[in-house]
């Protein structure tokens, strides 16, 4: 009877000691799994950067589309270049309209950061908006060096917001490795 008792205890023991020895390969196991698996975006965050990844292309394109047009300016009659120029500042005008479609409070919080971008980004293209229209509309009395000093910083603040506008695709991407 006391040797039943004694491997019995020795079984007992045995089983405690190895126990957590076997389950330690499985926790290993299973701790990579977790951390590949991805979150999920919402619905709210994937209709945020749909928006406004959107309209980021549509301000860098239709800022590129006038600054091409500005470079064939002598291909056209001074008045059909003066009508194709004030058409596409007026849908770049109603492109900067729909940038400003969320507020700061209506941005979801993983995407804050992102939202940062967006907004300087936006903030550096209506810059560039009011000089190139500024331009437009006095173009019969502004001076060669104003002309040349606006088209300086015309160039400076398109350089700022396709960086702000590269950061805030890089947020995303970085945020798409998490969220799936």
């Amino acid at each position: 009877m006391r040797k039943v008792a004694k491997i019995g205890l020795s079984c007992l023991l045995a089983l405690t000691v190895a126990a957590p020895v076997v389950a330690i390969p499985g926790a290993i196991e299973a701790a990579p799994k977790k951390a590949t698996t991805k979150k999920t975006y919402t619905a709210t965050e994937r209709a945020y950067i749909k928006y406004q990844s959107d309209t980021l292309y549509k301000l860098r394109t239709q800022t590129e589309e006038i600054m091409n047009l500005m470079d064939k300016a002598d291909d056209y009659e001074d008045e059909a270049f003066l009508i194709l120029i004030t058409n596409k500042l007026d849908a770049w005008n109603k492109t900067l309209k729909q940038a400003t479609k969320y507020r700061p409070q209506d941005v979801p919080g993983t995407l804050q950061k992102a939202q940062g971008f967006f907004s300087a980004a936006q903030k550096h293209n209506l810059v560039t908006y009011q000089l190139l229209n500024n331009v437009v509309q006095n173009a019969e009395t502004i001076s060669d060096e104003k002309l040349e000093k606006d088209m300086e910083k015309f160039v400076r603040e398109y350089i700022s917001f396709k960086a702000k506008a590269g950061s805030f695709n890089e947020e995303i991407n970085r945020l798409n490795k998490i969220y799936k």
